[in-house]
């Protein structure tokens, strides 16, 4: 069905093909993203279109058994209906941010009241789909959502904004039971996959989807670098691709950052159980983490370096062997960050193949491209740290 967005086109170890909610509506943002930054292509247009309308169609759907927080559906529009983790109730607000954009306020609406009624209940699935309990990623995507649907409702005279405000500021006082330090992914779990760790890249991926600088999860906000510090301590070790200290891109030697999965535990190899590898679009989100790290002191009027910042310079600063520049001043600290990201989008390039194609994941021991091949994902965070490296690149010649 037009409108249909695969999150792979694998269909067979493993079958991705289908049209994920959260998926899609990521990659749209990113679109919708790329179209803000002044790129212009008649295409993606089209794609938009199409997607409102594919949206407006499984909204509709009576068929659906979870409602709006079905997790995926078949690409010619009709509900899956076999064994899967559902319900998932971080697309919904992540399609509403992106209707949103589109000022689609009725398609806005039915999300958002979706998420205003549910977003307390505990036995959602994790972003992952392994997982039942309360999630800081789905909880930080339906407070966003809840945030900004309040303010559009309020410019529109329409007082329903009273019941997002409030439903936000409750999900704002839960999400602070989630910092232990660093940031857990869930609490109150109730089912699914126990014994992980407090350690998940779920985290980074929310704070890059839904903050904004100086907020209580923002990219710079102690407790943020903290929790990125201690799974780059836990990844560095684990995989053995992460050995490799360089990579040659078009001629030139360069370093190579960390290669990092999902957690630490994670045992789903792309097509069956047996060790968890690397991740594309993860790596390619701690590149993008860097450089919007380093767009968060833009407008800094003075060099402040905390303690949980300094920690991260100190153990990125092997990598480039020049830490001993980052403290004079806020251009060195943004070209320093600058080089850091880099590291991360270089070590996506060393795994992904000379004709582009990206996978899902990379094996931990060769690094060639693993699981699902043409993943939507990883391409949409690919472009998303493109992006934030095109704006600190600026800020920093400015």
């Amino acid at each position: 069905m037009a409108g249909a967005m695969c999150a792979s086109p694998s269909r067979s170890r493993p079958d991705y093909y289908y049209a994920w909610t959260r998926d899609s509506a990521l990659v749209m943002s990113e679109i919708l993203s790329w179209l803000d930054d002044g790129h212009v292509d008649g295409r993606l247009d089209i794609a938009l279109d199409s997607y409102v309308g594919f949206t407006r169609h499984v909204q509709s759907l009576d068929s659906a058994v979870y409602g709006l927080g079905e997790a995926k559906f078949h690409m010619n529009g009709t509900v899956f209906t076999g064994s899967w983790c559902n319900a998932q109730t971080d697309g919904p607000a992540i399609r509403a941010l992106a209707m949103m954009r589109l000022g689609l306020w009725k398609t806005v609406r039915s999300d958002l009241d979706y998420i205003e009624r549910v977003w307390w209940r505990n036995g959602g699935c994790d972003i992952w789909e392994e997982s039942r309990g309360l999630h800081f990623y789905t909880l930080m995507a339906q407070h966003r959502a809840l945030r900004e649907g309040a303010q559009a409702a309020q410019r529109r005279g329409d007082p329903v904004a009273e019941r997002y405000l409030e439903a936000a500021t409750g999900i704002e006082k839960l999400l602070e039971r989630f910092n232990h330090g660093v940031v857990v992914p869930t609490i109150e779990w109730s089912g699914g996959l126990d014994g992980k760790s407090d350690l998940d890249t779920q985290v980074l991926l929310a704070a890059l989807h839904f903050t904004e600088v100086g907020e209580a999860y923002s990219v710079e906000s102690p407790v943020i670098i903290s929790t990125v510090l201690a799974f780059l301590r836990r990844f560095e070790p684990m995989y053995d691709i992460n050995r490799v200290a360089f990579t040659d891109i078009y001629g030139v030697r360069v370093p190579v950052g960390v290669a990092v999965g999902r957690y630490p535990e994670d045992v789903y190899n792309g097509v069956g159980s047996s060790r968890g590898n690397p991740w594309s679009l993860i790596t390619s989100a701690l590149a993008e983490y860097h450089y919007r790290l380093a767009l968060a002191y833009a407008d800094s009027e003075e060099l402040v370096v905390g303690p949980e910042l300094a920690a991260l310079l100190r153990w990125s600063a092997p990598y480039l062997n020049n830490g001993d520049e980052v403290l004079d001043s806020l251009v060195s600290l943004q070209s320093y960050l600058l080089a850091v990201g880099d590291l991360y989008m270089a070590r996506v390039a060393r795994h992904t193949g000379r004709d582009h194609t990206m996978y899902e994941q990379w094996n931990r021991r060769t690094g060639f491209g693993q699981g699902a091949i043409h993943l939507t994902w990883s391409y949409a965070a690919h472009t998303a740290a493109a992006r934030a490296r095109e704006k600190l690149v600026e800020a920093i010649n400015n």
